[in-house]
């Protein structure tokens, strides 16, 4: 037989050094000097590619984002603002190269279609949510279609009263 007591001291070392280990590891995270973000890359991530038009440029494997990439990596290398980046592809593509068109103009459609719908739809469940029958309410049944079924529940309860009374 095993000491007891052992088993309760390593059991106490063990909690404390993984309490230990946690410990130093949240301070080391916490700690840590955070990469500055990449500029490039997050212009990249709000750019349309051209070709592909389903992702962005940073996701695309297509020369024209290849070269679009170049272009943006360029023009934070020279110093430009985001806003200039931007207004730069703005200039050549419209506001379809950006992948969150703004709110305004033809694009307002595409952010207000969404929210409508979902009223739409809320308000729908919640016409025949309403329009629907209780859940006490009785079914309107054909009459030879409720005399079967009161025909089977008077079979299923004699069944069930016959095998009761068997010893």
């Amino acid at each position: 037989m095993s000491d007891p007591g052992a088993r309760t001291r390593t059991s106490v070392v063990l909690a404390v050094l993984i309490f230990a280990l946690f410990t130093v590891t949240v301070v080391a995270l916490l700690t840590s000097a955070r990469p500055a973000p990449d500029r490039a890359q997050d212009l990249a991530e709000s750019l349309r590619c051209p070709v592909c038009q389903s992702v962005s440029i940073a996701d695309s494997p297509s020369e024209q984002a290849v070269a679009m990439r170049q272009v943006v990596a360029e023009q934070v290398a020279q110093g430009r603002s985001d806003e200039e980046i931007v207004a730069f592809f703005r200039a050549r593509y419209g506001d379809w190269v950006l992948l969150d068109p703004p709110t305004r103009g033809v694009t307002l459609a595409l952010w207000l279609v969404p929210p409508v719908a979902a009223v739409l739809g809320a308000v729908l469940v919640a016409a025949r949510a309403r329009a629907r029958p209780h859940a006490g309410a009785g079914l309107d049944l054909y009459e030879p279609d409720r005399a079967r079924v009161d025909a089977a529940v008077t079979r299923a309860r004699l069944a069930t009263t016959q095998r009761e009374d068997q010893p």
